[in-house]
C-alpha cells in the first residue's frame, strides 16, 4: 500500500469524529482551528500496530500533517484571484 493511502486510511476515522463533534456544536464559527498533534508512547517493545500498519514517527507526523489540511481545508477555503 502507498504512503497516501496508508496515510488516509488512518486518518479518515479522526476525520469523521472531528465532523460529528462539529455537527454537536452546531453552525457556530470556531474561534481556532483545532490542532491535531500526537504523541507516541513507547511502553513495551516491538512496533505499535494499527491493524497491520506499523505506526512510526514519521508516518505519525505525515498523518498529522494531512490532518492539519483537511481541517485548513474545511474551515479556511483559500480564495483564488
Amino acid at each position: 500500500m502507498k504512503n497516501d493511502e496508508l496515510i488516509k486510511q488512518i486518518a479518515q476515522p479522526i476525520l469523521e469524529q472531528l465532523e460529528k463533534y462539529e455537527n454537536l456544536v452546531g453552525n457556530d464559527k470556531i474561534r481556532a482551528l483545532p490542532e491535531i498533534r500526537f504523541v507516541l508512547e513507547r511502553n513495551h517493545d516491538g512496533p505499535i500496530m494499527i491493524g497491520d500498519i506499523e505506526l512510526t514517527d514519521e508516518l505519525l507526523h505525515e498523518v498529522e500533517l494531512y490532518l492539519q489540511e483537511q481541517i485548513e481545508i474545511k474551515h479556511k477555503p483559500t480564495v483564488l484571484h
